[in-house]
């Protein structure tokens, strides 16, 4: 037995489009539907700590020419200072 996992909205008339082909048509299927939780739908966007960063850098004084390995040593020092 196969088990597909996917991501989809309910329509305003309560649809729900399978994007799978017709092998599924006329087919007795069981379905559990679990709502998507704030974090996982900003999750399936991919955006990164680091997309973030770059985003809203030039917001932070100094931070504008900062290269990814200096973005590196500085994220590795606040974890070690936050957690020594």
């Amino acid at each position: 037995m196969n088990a597909y996992k996917f991501n989809t909205r309910v329509s305003d008339v309560g649809t729900i489009t399978l994007p799978y082909g017709a092998h599924l048509y006329n087919t007795d299927v069981e379905v559990f539907v679990v709502p998507a939780s704030r974090k996982e739908s900003l999750r399936k966007n991919n955006f990164s700590a680091n997309d973030f960063i770059r985003k809203w850098q030039g917001c932070v004084k100094g931070m504008e020419n900062i290269s990814d390995q200096e973005l590196d040593n500085i994220k590795y020092e606040h974890l070690k200072q936050k957690h020594a």
